[in-house]
């Protein structure tokens, strides 16, 4: 039982986080001025499809926090992390071959600013679920509200993405002028591999300190 909770947890949101990368990358990769509002739309629809399948998330987690150990908590985050960092690098890099990209950047402090504050944000996207879980578990008689918290938290990943990635994308593609800024297009690549590989950091240094 404990192997079908961990392979249900890491598919449902795994199958969240590729349809997530999925959605911006085919939205840059294929747009063109005559179909830029059917690929937004296009864009809302797969997003539907990530959260559908997210949403099945913290019930298996709950499940998982009343019937086992902090051993198995960790566990599924390790594994579920190094499955979604290992997708996103992948997607990522297809998505640079689609869109025929150079890999050179300016590495300024603007750059540099909003690639660390927004890895630190991505990995706390799609995420929280998982880390108030294991949260939860040191503190039983508290448990009930923690694992509550998960859409407050949700809050401050979502204001990044719709108010600063979302608004420089529409930037982009909208730019008619030949010359884009591609910097913003590596911004969006680097803080979700960053982001990914943070958790990936946090499970292990998880499993040093408690298992």
């Amino acid at each position: 039982m404990e192997l079908l909770i961990l392979v249900c947890i890491c598919v449902v949101q795994n199958i969240a986080i590729f349809f997530d990368n999925y959605a911006v990358f085919n939205l840059i990769a294929n747009h063109i001025p005559t179909k830029t509002a059917s690929l937004y739309a296009k864009k809302q629809q797969v997003d539907f499809v990530s959260r559908g399948f997210l949403f099945f998330s913290p019930p298996l987690l709950g499940f998982a926090l009343t019937n086992y150990d902090l051993n198995f908590l960790i566990n599924v985050l390790l594994i579920t992390s190094l499955i979604s960092f290992s997708i996103t690098i992948f997607q990522s890099f297809e998505f640079i071959k689609k869109i025929r990209l150079s890999y050179n950047f300016e590495f300024t402090k603007y750059f540099l600013f909003v690639v660390g504050f927004g890895s630190i944000i991505f990995s706390l996207h799609l995420f929280a679920p998982f880390y108030l879980n294991i949260l939860a578990y040191f503190y039983e008689e508290e448990s009930l509200w923690i694992v509550q918290i998960s859409p407050a938290l949700t809050v401050f990943s979502t204001a990044f993405i719709v108010y600063y990635l979302d608004p420089t994308i529409a930037k982009f593609i909208d730019n008619k002028t030949g010359k884009k800024n591609t910097d913003i297009i590596y911004e969006m690549i680097a803080v979700r591999i960053i982001g990914r590989g943070l958790i990936v950091l946090l499970s292990l240094l998880l499993i040093k300190v408690y298992l």
